[in-house]
């Protein structure tokens, strides 16, 4: 099978790292390239050069590729306008390169991909598998989106239960809805867990060590769990908690919000802001627990990543994390924004090391059974075999 990935990367988040490992599984049986828009994110293009599969950068030469402004519409409106050249170079390239390769699938987890796919006419009978790697409440997905979703895209593919339920409530056929759970690069992610750290972590030795690992976005909930640090301090506990990850966008509003918190609450002895690693399996492996508060999530890679490191995963109940957390089982979940509950569950894995040492265990079976790449990958290939099946004419 030749397949074709396209989207456009600006960081090396979930989405990208799980394109890019799936990539590599792939290409193991079938030739893959990979389109980039931009060439703009090193660790994804390195990742892909080193796998050997061929990538292809449409608009190298493109600057200020970031839109932006979502608060300020005019501004926002603006640098839609100045990169309409930008955008029509890089869809007549597209199609140029799509005709040249002449693939059996088109496959993209990304809303502009499919955008650009979709009134990329002289593309259409290329069967188009879209991978949905968020949790979207139906009413966020409308207009030229919903439409291109039933109508240019073969088959969707969800990254948990939840996705697809969302997906039927927009009005997509049950039959055109293929769920393939989310996995990790479980070898990768075992030989990063082993690095020496990148700089040495801050924190108090002896004392409970909380990681979260995640973009500095609001629906990610950070200050749900530093709420429930400051809980723990009143009642005589001192953690640290780690804060993994970097702002979006260059939106620095919402750290500042979290800066100040930290300051309000009194916990800046017991909070640090560690800004973006790409060290974290590492990191992990010296915490004592890894912490999700997400208000809403795709999937949740790093709770796989806990599970495979054996470190106790406590999330919200949201998303793709119901496919991979059962409560008291091989995790712990807790409300939105419920920052008591939060600190219990940290009190009950601190207090009870036999309970933690169960979750663990289980977690750990869930992950190498359930969400194992040899899974993912075949139910992946199935979905692409139903694209190419039920190319929409």
């Amino acid at each position: 099978m030749k397949i074709v990935f396209f989207d456009f990367i600006t960081k090396f988040g979930g989405g990208p790292q799980l394109a890019a490992d799936l990539a590599k599984r792939l290409s193991a049986n079938h030739d893959v390239e990979v389109i980039d828009a931009y060439g703009i994110c090193e660790p994804y293009l390195r990742t892909l050069k080193e796998a050997g599969i061929r990538v292809h950068i449409m608009v190298p030469e493109a600057d200020n590729v970031y839109i932006g402004y979502h608060k300020q519409k005019l501004r926002r409106l603006w640098r839609m306008i100045c990169q309409i050249i930008v955008f029509l170079r890089l869809r007549k390239r597209l199609i140029e390169k799509v005709c040249e390769i002449n693939p059996d699938v088109i496959w993209s987890n990304g809303r502009f991909a499919l955008l650009v796919l979709g009134i990329s006419f002289r593309l259409r009978h290329y069967p188009f598998a879209m991978e949905i790697i968020m949790c979207p409440d139906p009413a966020s997905i409308y207009g030229w989106q919903k439409w291109l979703m039933k109508h240019r895209v073969s088959v969707l593919m969800a990254i948990s239960t939840e996705t697809a339920k969302q997906l039927k409530l927009t009005g997509v056929k049950k039959d055109r809805i293929h769920v393939v759970f989310d996995t990790i690069d479980i070898a990768d992610t075992l030989k990063r867990s082993t690095q020496t750290l990148k700089t040495p972590l801050p924190g108090l030795e002896g004392q409970p060590r909380i990681l979260i690992p995640a973009f500095l976005i609001r629906k990610k909930g950070q200050d749900t769990a530093i709420k429930a640090i400051a809980r723990l301090k009143s009642e005589g506990l001192n953690p640290t908690l780690w804060l993994a990850g970097d702002v979006v966008m260059n939106d620095k509003s919402y750290l500042g919000y979290l800066q100040n918190l930290v300051k309000d609450l009194g916990v800046s002895q017991n909070v640090y802001f560690l800004g973006w690693r790409d060290d974290v399996p590492a990191i992990m492996v010296q915490a004592d627990m890894v912490v999700l508060p997400s208000h809403e999530e795709g999937f949740g890679h790093v709770i796989l990543e806990a599970m495979l490191l054996k470190r106790p995963a406590i999330a919200t109940h949201v998303g793709g994390i119901k496919d991979s957390i059962q409560d008291g089982i091989n995790g712990l979940n807790f409300p939105v924004s419920d920052d008591e509950a939060l600190a219990g569950c940290i009190k009950k894995v601190i207090a009870d090391r036999e309970f933690a040492d169960k979750l663990t265990q289980n977690g750990y079976k869930t992950i190498t059974e359930t969400f194992s790449p040899e899974n993912h990958t075949r139910r992946f290939i199935e979905g692409l075999n139903l694209a190419i099946m039920g190319t929409f004419k």
